[in-house]
């Protein structure tokens, strides 16, 4: 093997084609909604930022990506503790594509309002000679000393590193975080596993700018009409019950969703003021598979949080499979059946069918909650 070939098979700028993917181990089902803690990680020798803070506009959001460590053009890695080779192991090649490829889009991702910072658990004298050869246009956080990834119990695995830091390496992931109403930075969502690496700063940017797309605010008067139409069309009438409580939909608080300047969406709920729960009555949206839902959500589970409330719930029948599956992909947990509700409600309330989905019967109510911890 020349020297040529060396290079350029050790060249860790180009992915190999044959990378085997990583799979979800579920290690991050607990880094949903979770605060980044107050912990100072240094950025450059003698600097250091409190992850919790991040440097920037009060409200900015932040994107932060994970990867094990970035290698070096011409030097191999070693093996590992059982003589595995490095691009053997699923999810490990590929730090350097997946840094440059947040390099290549910073400007997009500052468009749209977004900061990015990279994290890896190698040393700040690692990280800024990569910074420098690579011309990363963004702060790469050092967590050398394990500090956060104890503190968060993120998924790592060992491997003999040649220099620049522990053999504790993370996992690759990446996290979109935003401030919540105590402006400490709150995790709303993670991608893990990525893979390919080099298509992880794209992926999160094509997100984000479908998020941005919608808008999200309090309903007012003028939406009078628009959410007496949602109710009806949805839900038969504006009178909704639940566990045996009848809601008067039309009066509750509510949030609206909006998508290019049209409402695209609605959400009710009942706040109770001085407990520690926030019900989500409706949840309903004009346009499907682009993340109205989702932002309805995440805007009342902020109010939740900001009135004090620990547990979030919501009722849906037993026909909704697809809520089901919904909800449940974003946190929530099933914690209740409570047989035959619907079928008193339809002795209290005309119009209720008998069959829904799938043409399942409609007996049953199912209760799922979220808790806010």
């Amino acid at each position: 093997m020349g020297p040529y070939t060396f290079l350029v098979t050790h060249n860790p700028n180009i992915l190999p084609t044959n990378l085997p993917a990583p799979t979800n181990d579920g290690a991050v089902r607990h880094l949903r909604a979770a605060l980044l803690p107050a912990l100072a990680l240094p950025v450059a020798p003698g600097r250091l930022v409190d992850l919790s803070r991040l440097p920037g506009p009060a409200a900015m959001p932040v994107v932060l990506f994970c990867f094990p460590r970035t290698g070096v053009p011409g030097q191999p890695p070693s093996s590992g503790f059982h003589g595995e080779d490095w691009d053997s192991i699923p999810g490990a090649r590929g730090c350097t594509p997946q840094n440059c490829g947040f390099r290549d889009l910073i400007g997009a991702f500052r468009e749209l309002g977004a900061a990015v910072f990279g994290l890896s658990t190698s040393t700040v004298e690692h990280q800024q000679e990569f910074r420098a050869r690579q011309h990363i246009p963004f702060d790469l956080l050092s967590d050398a000393d394990l500090r956060l990834t104890r503190a968060l119990n993120l998924p790592t695995f060992e491997f003999p590193i040649e220099s620049g830091g522990p053999t504790t390496l993370l996992k690759r992931m990446a996290w979109y975080c935003e401030p919540d109403h105590t402006g400490r930075l709150r995790i709303v969502k993670v991608w893990y596993p990525v893979f390919p690496p080099d298509r992880n700063a794209q992926t999160v940017l094509d997100w984000l700018r479908r998020r941005a797309a919608i808008t999200i605010r309090r309903a007012g008067p003028g939406d009078a009409e628009y959410i007496r139409g949602e109710l009806t069309k949805h839900w038969g009438s504006t009178r909704i019950w639940s566990i045996g409580r009848a809601f008067e939909a039309d009066l509750l608080p509510a949030f609206i969703a909006e998508h290019a300047g049209r409402r695209a969406g609605l959400l009710t709920y009942d706040l109770n003021h001085g407990a520690y729960q926030c019900e989500v009555v409706t949840v309903s949206s004009t346009i499907e598979n682009a993340g109205v839902a989702t932002r309805l959500l995440e805007a009342v589970e902020f109010e939740a949080r900001r009135a004090g409330c620990t547990r979030m719930f919501l009722t849906t029948t037993n026909d909704n499979t697809k809520a089901i599956g919904f909800y449940q992909t974003r946190g929530w947990k099933l914690a209740a059946l409570h047989k035959g509700n619907v079928e008193e409600a339809r002795k209290r309330k005309t119009g209720i069918p008998l069959w829904g989905h799938h043409g399942i019967e409609i007996r049953d109510e199912l209760e799922l909650e979220l808790w806010l911890e």
